[in-house]
Formats: C-alpha cells, structure tokens, sequence
C-alpha cells in the first residue's frame, strides 16, 4: 500500500502517512467499510449516523455533524435521522485481540 499524496510506502495497520501526514482513506485500511454502510460502535455522537456516511465516503466527520445538524433545523432533516438511524445497521462486533 502507498500513499496518494507522496507516494512512500505505508504500513498496513497505519492511519497516517509517516512521511507527509496524509491521512490514509478507509477503503485503504477496511475493504469492508467501502462495500457496506455501517453505523460504527465507536466516535459516535447520538446513533452513529454521521460517523457511518463519514466513514464509508472518507469525509471529515465533524463537517458531516456540521451539515446534519443544520438540514435538521428543518422537520424533515429530523425524520431523515431518525429512518436512517433505523434502516443502517450497526457494525458487528470485533473479537477481542491477544495484545501480549
């Protein structure tokens, strides 16, 4: 794996870029969040609806929360929260590693 903006070659584990910084897209690191749309278990604020379309399209989650939070001033931004918040499933849970 490399990086987009540099070129240097990465760490399969690694979220940044050691030599520029870059932030390295989920599809690089999780094939599985670019195939499905899926409420994360953790950074997330009421269900885990913005961290889910953050995630799975490589935004910045706070401009998502952002944007969420003004479209829901409307009633209907609201409704489209809460649907979303029932039709996304949640993440599976993650087996425990042996860190020894």
């Amino acid at each position: 794996m490399f990086c987009t903006r540099c070129g240097n070659k990465l760490d399969p584990s690694s979220r940044f870029c050691p030599t520029c910084g870059a932030p390295i897209a989920a599809s690089e690191q999780q094939p599985f969040a670019a195939t499905r749309l899926v409420r994360p278990r953790n950074n997330r604020m009421i269900a885990g609806v913005c961290a889910a379309f953050a995630l799975h399209y490589g935004w910045d989650v706070t401009l998502v929360r952002i944007i969420t939070a003004l479209v829901c001033l409307s009633g209907a931004g609201a409704l489209a929260y809460i649907v979303a918040w029932v039709i996304i499933p949640e993440e599976p849970y993650a087996l425990p590693t042996n860190n020894v």
